[in-house]
């Protein structure tokens, strides 16, 4: 119930307006769903987490897929997933994730923020 509760108190961040609502109208115009169902196909290949391009925020939210991910691809780069339900231990999971991403050479530009998948901000 926790974290229901402080994962909504993070999503709900009301309607944009001004500056805001050009700024999220470009970002939600860089969403591409094609791109999006390549991605998700890739990582159920990978590792046949079962994926799903419409809740692809919720399947991702909790870290332990994109940490599978990483594992798959180079054994024990996340040595340590966590599957609890509170919003800081699916950030771990999330930023563990991204340090895996970093030593296998992916740059800090091409890398997102925790929060942008955690709180559905950049998808």
């Amino acid at each position: 119930l926790e974290s229901c509760f402080f994962s909504s108190l993070m999503a709900n961040h009301g309607p944009s307006y001004g500056l805001d609502a050009e700024l999220k109208a470009k970002q939600d115009s860089k969403y591409d769903p094609v791109i999006v169902g390549k991605v998700v196909r890739w990582i159920n290949a990978v590792t046949n987490a079962g994926v799903t391009e419409a809740n692809i925020h919720e399947d991702l939210k909790s870290g332990v897929v994109l940490c599978n991910l990483a594992n798959a691809l180079c054994p024990r780069i996340v040595p340590k997933i966590n599957n609890g339900k509170m919003p800081f231990i699916q950030m771990e999971n999330i930023n563990a994730f991204l340090v895996a991403l970093k030593r296998l050479g992916v740059p800090d530009t091409d890398i997102f923020m925790t929060v942008d998948l955690f709180e559905a901000k950049n998808m």
